[in-house]
């Protein structure tokens, strides 16, 4: 059986900087030694050079730059993770030797942004302020299958020492289950890996699933005690968020960027 320590509903704050639009947990603005923001797509904010978009790169360089001005963050010492829908979690240290396909990344380094990018995936933050370590995580249903979230926590531990209960974790806007059917193949690895089909909504022809509640879960198992979720939906909340699964080739990509400072 799962406890779910901490969820608060209104955890979150709408945020403006400059042209740049989106949400901030509540409970990790009250740690100077960290900067952060989710996205939202506002003035077409797209974040990534994806084949499936109709973007050209030359603004999303730009978007980039702009997004780490705004926040007064090192556009030169910008990573970027390259996402694959893997469960590979990145140690970035000064010895890193390159940026490898991952869809996590775990870090000590400060002045460093880190950004991932989604449109109906799972953007997730993970903060210990203790350790002053940080953790990115890009959930979609592979990722969450593959409990890239609950890896990822573990990986924080083996590395850095990070306790759970040290850790606060930020879920971010993405698809909710009103709108995102599965196969029932699909239904089942998730349900197996949160191992609760409390995620599942089957009253219809097809299941329909929520990534966020099953991240949710993860975290908890893991033994992290302080998840705020947004309720922000990407295939209800269009004119705010991109979604791939109600925009298609015209869905860009929002971002959740964060820095230890």
């Amino acid at each position: 059986m799962f406890f779910f320590k901490k969820k608060e509903k209104l955890a979150w704050d709408e945020s403006s900087f400059g042209q740049v639009k989106g949400w901030q947990c509540q409970a990790l603005l009250e740690f100077p030694t960290l900067k952060h923001l989710f996205t939202s797509r506002a003035g077409d904010f797209n974040l990534a050079k994806h084949n499936l978009t109709n973007f050209p790169e030359k603004s999303v360089d730009k978007n980039r730059e702009i997004l780490c001005k705004n926040l007064d963050l090192l556009y030169s010492h910008l990573v970027v993770l390259p996402i694959k829908h893997t469960d590979k979690i990145l140690i970035l240290e000064r010895d890193t030797p390159e940026i490898t396909e991952s869809d996590a990344l775990i870090t000590q380094m400060i002045n460093v942004p880190i950004l991932i990018t989604a449109a109906d995936c799972v953007p997730i933050l993970l903060y210990a302020p203790e350790k002053k370590v940080l953790g990115l995580v890009h959930a979609g249903w592979r990722g969450t299958a593959a409990s890239i979230v609950e890896k990822t926590v573990i990986a924080m531990q083996e590395h850095y020492l990070v306790r759970p209960s040290q850790i606060i974790a930020a879920i971010g806007p993405a698809i909710g289950r009103h709108k995102y059917e599965v196969g029932a193949d699909v239904a089942e690895l998730l349900v197996k890996a949160c191992e609760s089909d409390s995620i599942l909504d089957t009253s219809g022809s097809k299941p329909k699933a929520d990534l966020k509640q099953a991240n949710q879960l993860q975290l908890d198992k893991a033994g992290v005690m302080k998840v705020y979720v947004s309720e922000m939906d990407t295939a209800l909340h269009t004119s705010q968020l991109y979604s791939h699964r109600m925009q298609g080739k015209r869905a860009g990509r929002q971002g959740l960027i964060a820095c230890l400072v």
